[in-house]
Parts: C-alpha cells; structure tokens; sequence
C-alpha cells in the first residue's frame, strides 16, 4: 500500500518537475515609427512578460545594426513579471525604408529567441545622388569623370566644405558651397589608377554644418577591363 500512495504520489509531481519552465508573452513585436528626418533618434520601449513557472534568464540582447541601441531592464524575471528592452535607432546615416532587429535570446522552452523589430521610413534632408562611383577603363591611361547631385531638402541654409580625398589619384570639386532650401551643388570627380597599380580605391569627404548629416561620404572605385 505504502509502495502504491508513493508512485501515485510521484506520477502527481512528476509533471509538475518535467513541465516547470519560463515561457515569454509578447504583445508587440514590430513597432513601426511611419516617417522621421534624417538625424533624429526614435526610441520605443517593448515589453515581454515570464508567462511560465521558472526563472526566465536573458542570456543576450542583440541588435543588427550599430545604429540602433537596446537596453534591458534585468537579465531575470520571475514568473508573473515584465521585462522590458528601450530600443534607440539613429537614423543620421540611413535614407528611405528601413528595418531594424533586435534579437533576445533566453533559457524560455518554446520561444528561445524572441525578435523586435523597428521599421519606418527615414526622410532624407541632405541628399546625394549617389554615394558610390565605379569606372572600368580599356587601358590603365584612361581618366573617370563623374558628377554627382546634392540636395538641400531641409528648410535650412546648408554650408559645404570642398571635398577632401583618401587617394592622391583621385579629386573632385563643388561649384558651390551654400545651399539654400531646394538648391542643388554639383559635384563633378575625376580620376585614374594610380601609376603601377590596377585599380584605383579611394573617398571623397565633404563636411557639412548641418548637424544631422556633418559630412558626406563617397566612394570612389575604377579598374582596368579584364
């Protein structure tokens, strides 16, 4: 008799014990901030809750791109609690669409790796026509011309610096430097491969007073025909 009460007994908690474990709930996974200009920093705080019977123990928090930030408010949540991540993104280097992922991994038995998203579009203000530039030449003597188009679209006087360049092969240069609301600068570039080599690498920097984009980068590429 005694031996029959302790296996019933053990049948009772042993599902107990085999089934104890944290589990997350999540009311919000993708926040969609609609449309921001370039430079600002959109923050949104989402929560999950340790919807199981065991400690829910974050092990990483991990976001896929260096612009966007995510702090945690404790790597352990008892069952019952709320947990929460304060997403950042900062928009300063981004144009268009874009989506952004927070990845949470855990010890939860169904859902080890929850993911967060930010999404939206990012209105550019200062635009460029292109930030990359590529020539392919016949023979090693030939020269790259190219122009490239910036924008004001700010409601903001912008000032630009003449262009620097990483390459002694490569120059460029602006036929202004102030950009009132809706004007344009154009950017005319040349360049060849250096002597002795075959290709040519290098960027083009303009630095800017506008505090949301404070310098313009291109690069700058050309190669022989193979």
């Amino acid at each position: 008799m005694q031996k029959l009460l302790f296996l019933l007994l053990f049948q009772l908690i042993l599902p107990l014990t085999v089934f104890a474990a944290p589990e997350i709930t999540t009311q919000t996974l993708t926040y969609d901030f609609d449309e921001v200009p370039q430079g600002d920093k959109v923050s949104y705080t989402f929560s999950f809750k340790n919807s199981g019977d065991e400690i829910l123990e974050i092990s990483s928090v991990s976001s896929s791109c260096g612009c966007t930030a995510a702090l945690l408010s404790s790597k352990r949540i008892a069952p019952g609690d709320t947990g929460q991540i304060k997403a950042t993104f900062d928009s300063s280097r981004f144009r268009g669409r874009v989506t952004k992922t927070i990845t949470m991994s855990s010890n939860a038995a169904s859902n080890p790796q929850v993911y967060f998203k930010l999404q939206g579009v990012v209105k550019e203000l200062l635009s460029v026509s292109t930030t990359r530039i590529s020539w392919i030449w016949q023979t090693a003597d030939q020269r790259g011309t190219s122009e490239v188009l910036i924008t004001n679209q700010s409601q903001q006087q912008i000032v630009l610096r003449q262009p620097t360049s990483t390459s002694s092969a490569l120059s460029a240069t602006l036929d202004r430097l102030k950009l009132a609301p809706g004007e344009k600068a154009t950017l005319a570039v040349k360049g060849a491969i250096p002597g002795g080599e075959k290709r040519l690498n290098g960027y083009l920097l303009i630095g800017t007073n506008f505090k949301p984009m404070p310098q313009i980068r291109i690069s700058v590429s050309g190669r022989l025909k193979q």
